[in-house]
């Protein structure tokens, strides 16, 4: 056998080519590997699309339900033509979507009629735990099936076909895994509605339930089945909604900046969450003239007490009109006990109407918030809420006061500002008015419904509703609980 010059017998590759081959196998192989597992996933995801729905009746409801790829997890519960109830419920590649497909039409005459009703707690938790497990089990099932015959089509080959359906097990089987260790037990509690604003009230449920219950959140899953369920059958005549006399609704609302399709919102919301009290906190108007004060007799129209707080944009004309209603309660420096609930508040020291003039300094408000925090050091107990104008002036009003409530800036904030004082920043009740179209993106309409105990003061719950802002109709409401435990002696 001849000999190159390096040694090798002639045909044989070198060190450096043998390496080049082993690189290139080995990235075959990865490529190979990898085609694999694409081959299985979209053969999965294929049959989750064309074999992955479920129907199966809960109580009275006749529920449609798939499992999705996603990339945030969740559940979603679609109620038409009512809305959609979203749940925060876990984490993960997958979603489950519900859908009320309609209802049985026995089952539900006995349940209007009273003599039916959708079951008790446990029969209602075993339908829904059948849904979810048999949904899922589908799910497993299809998915695997599209991967076999996504391996097949492409190779034929028995052995990868075995490699694609463990593979899609063991995905399942760690998404699995990620729902069970990111499970939010809250979710139930907390959710969130977009779609018709009126039957808001009776598809969510109430806040003090909510908070009382809590340990018994499948008590609340079962009346919503029950709700729903009254809700499809019986959308022109829905059953009232009767609130708990234990607890005190309060409207929050700000910077309407004479936006006239509030009130008629405004007046819908007061009467479908039988709100007690509305709190303004200010920028009620635009430019402050006595023109715009003949614009706010709306108020008086709304049936409750009507606590406000002056803006920057409010002029002492504006503050006079509102006072001018039979309703309105004005502070400025003093407290008023509405419903149960003290309130303290002031109105801002600024008055700007002007657009080109900058804010005084911060200074100015935080005198604001000190010679609040000195009043209600001389109140027997710390007020339940102390109402601004400008969030700035809370910095000063930590210890002072569970609850601050203020707006100004035309966007939604919540924050803790010591271990006892939270403020809740409204966004724009009146979507920034007319400057709306100053701008591309309409800013939305914001409402918020903050729900007390009557007793202790305590702050419960909140329901954010937020509307499309000029010339969209959207409506959306999430619930919120309280994340501060109640005082003792609650339930």
């Amino acid at each position: 056998m001849s000999r190159g010059i390096d040694g090798r017998a002639d045909g044989q590759p070198s060190g450096s080519s043998r390496g080049w081959l082993h690189t290139d196998i080995r990235w075959r192989r990865v490529g190979r590997v990898a085609l694999i597992v694409v081959v299985a996933l979209v053969g999965a995801w294929i049959g989750l699309l064309v074999g992955g729905e479920r129907t199966e009746q809960v109580g009275p409801l006749i529920v449609t339900s798939t499992v999705t790829p996603s990339l945030t997890g969740d559940s979603v519960v679609e109620v038409p033509p009512l809305g959609t109830i979203t749940l925060d419920s876990h984490d993960g590649p997958l979603k489950l979507t519900a859908t009320i497909e309609g209802i049985d039409s026995d089952a539900t005459s006995g349940l209007l009629n009273g003599a039916a009703s959708v079951g008790n707690r446990e029969d209602v938790l075993d339908d829904i735990r059948s849904l979810v497990i048999g949904t899922y089990l589908r799910a497993v099932l299809v998915a695997t099936l599209g991967a076999l015959l996504a391996t097949l089509f492409v190779w034929r080959s028995r052995r990868l076909m075995v490699i694609c359906g463990t593979t899609v097990l063991a995905l399942f089987a760690v998404t699995a895994g990620m729902a069970a260790l990111t499970w939010n037990d809250r979710a139930l509690a907390q959710p969130h509605y977009s779609g018709l604003l009126v039957y808001v009230p009776r598809v969510v449920g109430t806040a003090d339930e909510v908070v009382n219950d809590f340990e018994k959140y499948g008590d609340q899953l079962a009346r919503l089945v029950d709700n729903v369920s009254k809700l499809s059958s019986t959308i022109t005549s829905l059953p009232t909604f009767e609130p708990d006399p234990g607890t005190v609704r309060v409207l929050h609302v700000s910077d309407i900046h004479l936006n006239p399709n509030v009130w008629p919102i405004m007046r819908t919301i007061v009467e479908q969450y039988d709100v007690n009290v509305v709190v303004d906190t200010g920028d009620i108007a635009d430019q402050g003239t006595a023109a715009e004060a003949q614009l706010l007799d709306p108020i008086g129209t709304l049936g409750v007490p009507y606590i406000y707080v002056r803006g920057n944009h409010d002029s002492s004309a504006i503050e006079a009109a509102i006072a001018a209603n039979s309703n309105a309660i004005v502070l400025d420096g003093e407290a008023v006990e509405v419903e149960g609930l003290t309130f303290l508040g002031s109105g801002d020291p600024r008055f700007t109407p002007d657009k080109d003039t900058a804010d005084t300094a911060d200074d100015v408000l935080l005198a604001q918030g000190d010679e609040l925090a000195r009043i209600a050091e001389t109140l027997p107990e710390p007020p339940d809420v102390i109402a601004v104008h400008d969030p700035t002036v809370a910095q000063a009003l930590t210890g002072s006061t569970p609850l601050v409530l203020a707006g100004h800036v035309h966007e939604r904030r919540d924050e803790m500002l010591d271990d006892d004082t939270e403020l809740l920043v409204q966004g724009s009740t009146g979507g920034a008015g007319l400057r709306a179209l100053e701008s591309e993106d309409p800013t939305p309409l914001t409402f918020t419904v903050l729900y007390f105990d009557r007793e202790t003061g305590t702050l419960q719950a909140r329901d954010e509703i937020t509307l499309g802002g000029l010339g969209t109709s959207t409506a959306e409401v999430t619930r919120i609980l309280s994340d501060r435990p109640p005082e003792e002696g609650t339930p």
